[in-house]
């Protein structure tokens, strides 16, 4: 099992994150302490924990939350996860998160596809992957600071392009402790 730094206060146990690991592992993923350990980890924002376990399946994984915080977890394939809007979902989605496990987090083509596709339905997006996560904001629904876009027309000259933020610059900003207890 791979530890999960400042874990303690998260409301996931070690018998949870332990199976979460050996069924990523396995690529079991509709197991259900999998999915468990991908939804109390998005919503506690612990984007780390759901890379890992992308990186130990070795799959792309994607997470979509809702107008109501309720969070729809889909897995795809060793290059590749859609977004596809769940039916029960609130609109806007607040958030997409997926992961390229091992890889460069950049927008790929089918990322920037879904992104154009979701521009009146999508607040925010974040793909993890190397040195660590990359975050874009549709500037059309939520306020930024930020000028850069990825397109100068078309929908995707709403979204903002942001440089990727090494996972030690991210653990220090969210004030996480990168030491692993046992």
């Amino acid at each position: 099992m791979i530890g999960l730094p400042d874990a303690a206060d998260l409301p996931l146990n070690d018998e949870t994150w332990e199976q979460a690991c050996l069924a990523a592992e396995e690529r079991w993923v509709n197991d259900e302490h999998l999915l468990n350990a991908q939804r109390i980890l998005a919503q506690a924002g612990r984007w780390d924990g759901v890379y890992v376990l992308s990186v130990l399946a070795g799959l792309e994984t994607s997470v979509l939350i809702d107008a109501d915080d309720k969070v729809f977890i889909d897995w795809g394939t060793a290059g590749q996860v859609t977004l596809q809007p769940p039916v029960g979902g609130r609109l806007p989605f607040k958030l997409w998160v997926h992961t390229h496990p091992r890889f460069a987090a950049y927008w790929s083509g089918t990322d920037v596809n879904s992104l154009s596709l979701g521009a009146r339905i999508l607040e925010s997006a974040m793909v993890l992957g190397q040195p660590g996560p990359k975050h874009s904001s549709n500037r059309s629904l939520v306020e930024v600071n930020t000028t850069a876009t990825l397109a100068e027309d078309g929908p995707l000259n709403h979204w903002t392009d942001e440089e990727p933020v090494p996972w030690s610059d991210w653990y220090t900003l969210n004030d996480i402790n990168t030491e692993v207890s046992e």
